[in-house]
């Protein structure tokens, strides 16, 4: 089912649940103005969500909005709008609504992916010109986004990732002997006493020199982000004005006193630019349109994003491209490496027919991931791109899944077990021990009352 045949279903079911004249004027509206349903399945949502005293021309003007679009900027509107969206409301049909797009649009790799290019193309393309105009554009973002996913897959073929965390084909085939054993190339430049064995692959094509390979329009990406040296309180205007570290921390300060009353320069040098921004909303101080301050706290954030969230990407770009299994395995090792977010690659991995999904599992947890995380079952093979998928959390797949890669348990399975064996085999002795010391303790008592109980007798013959 595509999209459009999901939101005329959704808007029927919509029509279906209420009664009221509204809405059965909705259903009217929708068959002569708006046969698609887009605008009625707007409109409904609308009155779902708004308050009830809002007038009516503005559910219309949002229906008007909505027949402009295009399908793809619909659904990306009503994702953002039910991104906030409480669960907790009282209407069932709001939150069958809700649950179809949480399920199809919010889960979607690539359309994350799609979203950060368009905050690039907002946040970091427009406004930054040359002398020939703006001097980066979207499509570049994507296409090193895209470059890098295919470096990592090429320093971790499907068969490394195999061999690393074994999952289903083994084949017989070792990186480093492609790379380097059996390249001519290096065996002919390499003397015979080089150990070519030593070479490791994954060590030769590093990320450092990965990202010194890049040409610099891709390799700034990976820059330290600075604030500028010095940022005027209001340029042309004045003469205050700050001179920052890379950090944001001031250096000096001049004419900075003629802003804040009863501040001295120097009371500003060692702050950080962002303490004194806040300084001055508390104090109520009015910041000049064009003040560079706000601008350069602004751009240093940005690049920070800009950095972090392409790296996401790259990420998510790895799963989606390579499928149920390899994909997840991937991206885990880019997510360590690269200080991600490793619930992802788990969250996106999980295949049920995988014989080495146990091993994925243990690695994650291993690598201190939560057994309370939600995974989406079958991400890689669904049907269609917003097919709605079945959940399952780390803790349902533990009690579940076992590993049937090569044996019924894993090897830290295996230990763990033999760990309960030892602990409970010492218990057993233990408590062995306690039961002869017992017996012993009660015989010397038996012992000791005979005795006294003789001595008695004795006493009393006498």
């Amino acid at each position: 089912m595509n999209i459009k045949e999901e939101l005329i279903k959704l808007r029927e079911k919509i029509k279906g649940s209420f009664t009221n004249e509204s809405v059965k004027e909705l259903g009217t509206m929708a068959k002569k103005e708006d046969p698609l349903g887009y605008g009625a399945l707007g409109t409904a949502i609308g009155r779902l969500i708004e308050s009830k005293n809002e007038i009516e021309d503005e559910n219309k003007s949002l229906r008007e909005q909505l027949e402009k679009m295009s399908e793809k900027d619909r659904m990306k509107h009503w994702a953002s709008n039910f991104r906030h969206f409480n669960e907790q409301t009282a209407s069932p049909h709001a939150k069958t609504i809700s649950d179809h797009f949480k399920n199809s649009k919010m889960v979607i790799l690539d359309d994350k992916v799609d979203e950060f290019i368009d905050w690039y193309t907002e946040n970091m393309v427009k406004g930054h010109y040359t002398n020939i105009g703006e001097y980066h554009f979207p499509i570049e973002m994507r296409n090193f986004i895209e470059k890098m996913a295919v470096w990592y897959e090429l320093r971790y073929p499907d068969y490394e990732i195999n061999r690393i965390m074994p999952g289903s084909s083994q084949e017989q085939i070792d990186i480093n002997e492609v790379m380097f054993a059996n390249n001519q190339y290096t065996n002919d430049i390499l003397d015979e006493d080089t150990e070519i064995k030593d070479l490791d692959w994954d060590e030769f094509y590093n990320t450092k020199a990965f990202i010194n390979s890049l040409p610099w329009s891709e390799r700034y990406v990976f820059s330290k982000p600075k604030y500028q040296d010095i940022v005027y309180w209001n340029r042309g205007y004045g003469s205050a004005h700050l001179h920052l570290t890379r950090n944001g921390f001031v250096e000096m300060s001049e004419c900075m006193d003629c802003v804040i009353p009863g501040i001295s320069n120097e009371d500003l040098e060692g702050k950080n630019i962002k303490e004194i921004v806040n300084m001055l909303k508390e104090r109520g101080v009015k910041f000049p349109e064009n003040n560079e301050f706000e601008k350069a706290i602004k751009d240093y954030d940005n690049w920070v994003y800009q950095k972090e969230e392409m790296l996401n990407c790259v990420m998510y770009r790895i799963i989606e491209r390579g499928g149920n299994r390899i994909g997840p395995r991937r991206a885990f090792l880019f997510a360590k490496e690269f200080g991600r977010n490793i619930d992802i690659p788990m969250a996106y991995g999980v295949d049920r027919s995988d014989p080495g999904l146990r091993l994925f599992m243990n690695e994650y947890i291993k690598a201190g991931g939560s057994k309370n995380l939600v995974c989406y079952i079958g991400y890689g093979s669904r049907a269609n791109k917003y097919e709605k998928l079945p959940t399952i959390t780390m803790q349902e797949l533990i009690m579940t899944q076992n590993n049937n890669a090569a044996t019924f348990y894993t090897p830290e399975e295996d230990e763990l077990h033999q760990r309960l064996v030892n602990v409970l085999s010492n218990r057993i002795n233990q408590d062995d021990l306690s039961e002869e010391q017992e017996k012993v303790k009660k015989e010397e008592v038996r012992q000791l009352r005979l005795q006294r109980k003789l001595e008695k007798s004795k006493q009393t013959s006498k």
